[in-house]
C-alpha cells in the first residue's frame, strides 16, 4: 500500500475560487469545498487519516474522514474515528473547573494545595487562574522525564494523581507566579484534583455526567491501554522511511492535561454547547474567553517574548483575516494530532484530527475549513 508523500501545500481554497472564477460558475457548496481542501490536504501531507467536521448554528453541516484511521486493517478515517486529542483535552477540563466555580465549590484564586495537598509549597501562592492561564511558573515537559521511552513519553501505568505528579512536583519554578506566561501540560495535570476534591466524584465520572453527556459526546473519554474502544484510530511515526506504528505510551498520568480520546463530531458538540449555554452561563463563557496578562513568554536563558495570540482561560483567542474572533486548542500526543476552533459570534466550530507523526494538519486548516461556511449565503441566516 502506498500512501500519499508530503509535498508544498497548496492554498486549496484559492484554487477553488480561481476554478470557480474561470468557469464564471456559482462558488460550490461549503461542503464541496470542504471535502476538497481535506482531500487535498491529506495528499500533500502524506499523514495516514485525517478526519474533520463543522457545525454551525446547531446543525452538524459537515463530517468526513479522508485516508485510514487503522492502516492494519484498512479502515478508513470517518467522522466518528476517535482519536487521541492531547491538550485539546484543556479545553474540556477547563469547563468542569469553571462549572465547579459557578457552584461555589471552587475558587479561581484558591490555592492549588488546597485541593492537591501533595503539591509543595514553592514559596508563593499558585492559584488555579495562574494554572489556567499558564502563569503558573509551573515546568513543563523536557527531554529525560520518561527515559525508558523513545519519544519521552510515559510507558506506566499511574495509579493516583499523587503518583503522576512525582515527575515534576519538586522541581522549583521557573519563575513567580503570574509574572510570566509559559505553557505547562503538567500544571494543568493538577487540575484533576481541582474537580474530584470539590465534586466529590472521580474526575472521569465527572466528566461524564457533567460535560460530555449534557454536550452529546459519546464517545469521549479516558485512554486507558486496557479499554475496548469502538471506531478507534491508530497512530503513526513517519521518519522518512517507512510508516510504522507509533511508539506505546500511556496517559494516565495526565488525564486532565492530555490524556482523553474523542472523535470530530464529538468536539464541534463541545463547541456548540458552550455558545448556547448548555455547560456554563454566558458570565462564565464571557471570563473563560476573556484575554488576561501577562503577554509576555518566559524563555529560558533569552529575553522574555511578546505572544503571538491572547491567551485566556486555557483556550488562545485569535483574529482571522476577516477580523473575526475565534477561540482555539490544539493539541499532540502518541503520533495524534488535532485543532479545535470556535466562532462564538457566529456559532460555527471546526475540529481536524490526524494520526500521524509529525504530518499534521494545524490550527489555519481548520480555519480555512471554517471560511467555506461562513462566506456561505447560510451563515448570514439567524
Amino acid at each position: 500500500m502506498t500512501l500519499p508523500r508530503p509535498r508544498l501545500r497548496p492554498a486549496v481554497a484559492t484554487l477553488l475560487l480561481l476554478a470557480t472564477a474561470s468557469l464564471g460558475a456559482a462558488a460550490p457548496p461549503p461542503e464541496a469545498q470542504a471535502k476538497a481542501y481535506l482531500q487535498e490536504l491529506w495528499r500533500s501531507l502524506g499523514t495516514p487519516g485525517i478526519s474533520a467536521a463543522v457545525l454551525q448554528q446547531g446543525r452538524l453541516v459537515f463530517s468526513e474522514g479522508v485516508g485510514f484511521a487503522d492502516l492494519d486493517n484498512l479502515v478508513p478515517a470517518t467522522g466518528s474515528s476517535v482519536y487521541n486529542i492531547g491538550s485539546i483535552s484543556k479545553a474540556l477540563t477547563v469547563v468542569a473547573v469553571l462549572q465547579l466555580v459557578e457552584q461555589g465549590k471552587a475558587r479561581l484564586d484558591d490555592p492549588i494545595q488546597k485541593y492537591v495537598p501533595s503539591f509543595p509549597d514553592k514559596g508563593f501562592p499558585i492559584t488555579l487562574l495562574h494554572i489556567l492561564t499558564h502563569t503558573s511558573g509551573i515546568r513543563h515537559y523536557r527531554p529525560g522525564d520518561f527515559p525508558d521511552s523513545e519519544v519521552n513519553e510515559n510507558m506506566r501505568p499511574v495509579a493516583s494523581l499523587e503518583e503522576g505528579i512525582k515527575v515534576f512536583k519538586d522541581d522549583p519554578l521557573l519563575f513567580k507566579p503570574g509574572e510570566y506566561y509559559f505553557y505547562s501540560s503538567y500544571a494543568v495535570n493538577l487540575l484533576q484534583g481541582v474537580v474530584e476534591k470539590a465534586s466529590g466524584l472521580a474526575f472521569e465520572e465527572y466528566m461524564r455526567q457533567n460535560v460530555w453527556r449534557p454536550a452529546g459526546m459519546f464517545s469521549t473519554a479516558f485512554d486507558l491501554p486496557e479499554r475496548i474502544v469502538p471506531h478507534r484510530a491508530r497512530s503513526y511515526l513517519d521518519g522518512g522511511g517507512p510508516i510504522r506504528n507509533f511508539p506505546f505510551g500511556n496517559l494516565t498520568y495526565k488525564l486532565a492535561g492530555g490524556g482523553m480520546i474523542s472523535t470530530v463530531e464529538d468536539l464541534v458538540r463541545l463547541s456548540a454547547a458552550l455558545n448556547h449555554g448548555a455547560l456554563l452561563k454566558p458570565e462564565t463563557i464571557a471570563l473563560m474567553y476573556k484575554p488576561v496578562e501577562p503577554r509576555l513568554q518566559f524563555r529560558d536563558k533569552e529575553p522574555p517574548a511578546q505572544l503571538e495570540f491572547s491567551q485566556a482561560l486555557i483556550w488562545r483567542i485569535f483574529k482571522d483575516d476577516a477580523g473575526r474572533t475565534f477561540v482555539n486548542h490544539c493539541g499532540s500526543v502518541k503520533g495524534f494530532n488535532g485543532c479545535l476552533v470556535d466562532y462564538p459570534d457566529q456559532d460555527l466550530a471546526v475540529a481536524i484530527l490526524s494520526n500521524g507523526d509529525p504530518l499534521a494538519p494545524g490550527r489555519n486548516d481548520a480555519v480555512a475549513i471554517a471560511q467555506f461556511f461562513l462566506a456561505a449565503p447560510e451563515a448570514a441566516k439567524p
